[in-house]
């Protein structure tokens, strides 16, 4: 923000309320062009919105039963969608504020004021950012999804109990390789409904932090076997993921496959009470603020049943 904020074209000095004026308006400007930047991993959750504190959903199976023999005279055998686990989520109000004060403004602290005008929408971009974070972050021992299992464990219950469990992890952690990127493609591929049906996912993308990228790229890009004497040729399965670099990702091991699935079956979603809201901030005991702003929000993160991924926990 240049020093045209404190004054105007003919050389007057802004009155109080021209200042706060300008200071709105250029915070107005800011917040619409951070609004606009996408959050990193917010492609992988799917948006729900409600005006209550609590949400709550379940899943339904799309899955019926296969047709029977049935003649015209018979009576028609009626289907009924199964209901699975559901979640309840709590949604959490968050607030920051910031004022730009008249010592502020007449000390010249341009560039403090600016980074306060900035901060505001890039803490409510950053907050998204971590939310999004914890699922992966605390999904192999912490996180619980809608069956009461972590998100990405080797035991989540079908629908029909009697098809017993499903693995959405490795039994042990792999760095990411040729081999262990094919074993959780075997992983989707071999998934099945809840009546025990073949269900097979295709990979869409490698979710990994920075510190792997050079193993992810080698195995994305190549066209023969990484550190293979032989040069071996790979076979083009694995080169069609789309790697994402999470630079929000805590651990430095761990990566995820996610698979292509519909933005309505995206298994991770975000619950969102109050999207970020921007008021002004008015202080009659505080004669020194020229302009202040609040940041309000709330949301809830969470996962049902991640059926559309497959976490290893890296080594």
């Amino acid at each position: 923000m240049a020093a045209t904020a404190l004054y105007q074209p003919n050389s007057q000095i802004l009155d109080r309320k021209g200042l706060a004026s300008l200071y709105s308006r250029t915070f107005d400007a800011i917040r619409k062009v951070k609004d606009a930047m996408p959050r990193q991993l917010a492609q992988f959750f799917s948006e729900r919105v409600t005006n209550l504190e609590t949400y709550k959903e379940g899943e339904a199976s799309a899955t019926l039963d296969v047709p029977q023999k049935n003649e015209d005279t018979d009576r028609i055998p009626l289907a009924t969608p199964m209901e699975g686990h559901h979640q309840t989520w709590t949604n959490v109000q968050r607030r920051l504020g910031i004022m730009v004060t008249r010592r502020a403004v007449k000390s010249q602290k341009t560039r403090m004021i600016a980074q306060l005008l900035t901060g505001l929408p890039n803490a409510a971009k950053a907050l998204e950012e971590l939310s999004y974070t914890k699922l992966f972050t605390d999904g192999f021992a912490t996180t619980t999804c809608a069956d009461g299992e972590y998100i990405f464990d080797t035991a989540h219950n079908y629908m029909d109990t009697q098809f017993g469990t499903w693995s959405g992890a490795a039994a042990s952690g792999a760095t990411f390789s040729t081999t262990s990127y094919f074993t959780a493609w075997l992983n989707l591929r071999q998934r099945k409904n809840e009546k025990g049906l073949p269900n097979p996912l295709v990979p869409g993308e490698v979710l990994y932090p920075p510190a792997i990228h050079e193993a992810v790229m080698k195995v994305a890009g190549s066209s023969q076997y990484p550190q293979n004497s032989l040069n071996a040729k790979m076979p083009a399965l694995f080169g069609q993921f789309k790697p994402v670099c999470g630079d929000w990702l805590t651990s430095t091991i761990a990566w995820f496959v996610h698979a292509k699935v519909d933005e309505a079956d995206r298994s991770m979603v975000i619950v969102w009470q109050d999207k970020p809201q921007y008021s002004p901030i008015s202080d009659s005991m505080n004669p020194e603020l020229i302009m202040g702003k609040r940041l309000l929000m709330s949301f809830s993160v969470g996962c049902l049943i991640p059926r559309d991924w497959y976490g290893n926990v890296g080594a």
